[in-house]
């Protein structure tokens, strides 16, 4: 297939999804540092967890009514959580702190107020907040993103020399300079790009990418604690902390009829770097342990299915990579206005060598 053929192919592609593109890589760069933003904002400070206190706040909620489905880490400031539960059809997200004050109660139906546009552009970055629709649409989009760039890089290898010089080229044509630049951004940019873009392909899928290895999420058989006393919150959260020590509380699944145990996740020494951990561990009504997850020495195909998420996000390389990911985000942006000039410029020179009818 001849370059110029591949040329218009490009183009095409570019412009039919050049609208989604820039929401993805606008809403990804608003999300990178959400939990910073948004525990910045809410005017925190970071606070040592107390798991008594915390126990106490979460059967204050219980008393009212509430139903707890999940308590996750803000992912910011240290000792700040999120209780997703539901309260009189409700759904609710009440932020409580490692001292078990409650700091804000907001309704999922807010959109912007009280921290809610995090929320907001995050289930859009994923889904364009149209379920399992926008899911699809998503993952076409990022696979054509993923072979437009491709399809870039093979087009501009054999012209590379030329191209660069485009820059460095004194007076010349504004759109050859435009090529020029394209080409010498591009190249810079495309390693990482490459990863963040194919690890989010992989995570908008995930169920199908572990499926297809052969992951499973074991959880523990249903335990009969009809008689006998049980554990409270707190000291589950302790045993659970004691299976691995040096590591921290992410996230709490609460008992319920058909999920017998208390369930948590841990940030734990040795796993791979990210803001969520993946180590679980499950706890007994009993104090029994009786299922752990080492995310530390997972199987090979378990940690490839976990290393998507702090692949995409960069989180994988800490405060460095979550930058490069964020400059990934501003190269895409970037890419993609010079891309939209290239093709503005064509079709002016296309119509001034028009002849007037």
């Amino acid at each position: 297939m001849r370059f110029p053929r591949l040329l218009v192919i490009h183009r095409w592609i570019s412009l039919a999804f050049v609208a989604l593109w820039i929401l993805q890589a606008a809403s990804g760069l608003a999300i990178g540092f959400r939990a910073d933003i948004d525990d910045f904002f809410l005017g925190q400070d970071a606070t040592a967890t107390n798991a008594e206190a915390l126990e106490k706040a979460v059967t204050e909620l219980q008393a009212n009514g509430d139903n707890i489905s999940s308590i996750w880490i803000s992912g910011g400031r240290e000792g700040q959580y999120d209780a997703y539960l539901t309260r009189d059809g409700e759904h609710r997200t009440v932020r409580i702190d490692g001292a078990g004050t409650f700091i804000r109660d907001r309704s999922d139906e807010q959109l912007f107020s009280d921290g809610a546009i995090f929320e907001t552009l995050t289930q859009f970055h994923k889904s364009l907040m149209l379920g399992n629709t926008g899911y699809i649409i998503f993952f076409i989009s990022g696979c054509l993103l993923l072979s437009n760039i491709c399809l870039g890089l093979w087009m501009g290898w054999p012209r590379r020399k030329r191209l660069k010089g485009f820059t460095k080229t004194r007076k010349a044509p504004s759109a050859i300079t435009l090529s020029g630049w394209h080409w010498r951004i591009g190249f810079w940019g495309l390693l990482p790009a490459l990863v963040v873009i194919s690890a989010g392909i992989a995570l908008n899928q995930a169920d199908f990418v572990e499926n297809t290895l052969g992951v499973e999420e074991a959880s523990p058989e249903r335990q009969d604690y009809s008689s006998g006393t049980t554990i409270s919150l707190a000291t589950a959260i302790e045993t659970a902390l004691a299976e691995y020590p040096g590591s921290t509380l992410v996230a709490i699944n609460l008992p319920s009829d058909d999920s017998t145990w208390y369930k948590f996740r841990l940030n734990a020494p040795g796993e791979m770097p990210r803001l969520y951990g993946a180590t679980r561990v499950f706890v007994g009504l009993d104090g029994e342990v009786l299922l752990t997850h080492d995310a530390a020495n997972s199987a090979f195909n378990a940690r490839i299915a976990e290393a998507l998420y702090p692949v995409h996000t960069g989180q994988i390389g800490g405060l460095v990579g979550r930058l490069v990911n964020t400059a990934v985000g501003i190269w895409l942006l970037v890419m993609m206005y010079l891309g939209l000039r290239l093709w503005m410029n064509k079709r002016q020179r296309s119509g001034a060598a028009s002849p007037s009818p």
